[in-house]
């Protein structure tokens, strides 16, 4: 990944991912979220700007919270984590005014709604995008998987420690970077003129 100085012409944008225990929005609780904050330029150039990532505390009653065999998160983390108001507080503040980017957004995107609508909050991206279907666009056959995992290989990106929620951001952030360097995603230009 280029990390150039950020011209005059840029993207300001947010890379999330989450964490959750299950697929409901609003009865499965988020377990993780991350946000990277990074611009891009309209020679495709990413420079990272910050990265934040946080457990949310997981409430007495104790309920099941997902895979643990996948995500691997053990209650000790969320019982020592921020509330879910600390940290969808800080997710909102981070994203505002960005685009905001993550693999499969429809999903990220519920669970971060669904916890600023029960703390009174709203997010105020200014706009979204997928990877997902970014890179599904390049496979209009679906001869290929599009998972993170699959795609990251393909790209020969480091996704080490996937389903933890930063080291999934960053691998998110690598597999724009590779699109837009493909011209399979748009660029700041692009953007401006939609």
């Amino acid at each position: 990944m280029n990390h150039s100085p950020t011209p005059s012409t840029a993207l300001s944008i947010a890379v999330i991912d989450t964490e959750t225990g299950g697929f409901e929005p609003a009865s499965d609780p988020l377990l993780q979220v991350a946000v990277i904050l990074a611009t891009v330029d309209d020679g495709g150039s990413v420079e990272i700007d910050q990265e934040w990532a946080s457990y949310v505390r997981l409430s007495p009653p104790w309920k099941p919270y997902g895979a643990q065999h996948i995500h691997g998160i053990r209650r000790r983390s969320l019982i020592a984590a921020p509330s879910e108001k600390r940290v969808i507080t800080t997710v909102c503040d981070l994203i505002r005014g960005r685009t905001v980017i993550a693999h499969n957004i429809a999903f990220d995107m519920s669970f971060l709604t669904a916890a600023a609508t029960r703390h009174g909050r709203t997010l105020e991206p200014a706009g979204t995008a997928c990877t997902l279907e970014m890179s599904r666009a390049t496979d209009p056959a679906r001869t290929m998987s599009h998972r993170l995992g699959d795609i990251s290989e393909r790209f020969n990106i480091a996704l080490t420690g996937a389903h933890d929620a930063l080291n999934d951001a960053r691998a998110t952030l690598e597999v724009l970077h590779h699109l837009i360097r493909t011209g399979s995603a748009l660029l700041p230009a692009d953007y401006a003129s939609e």
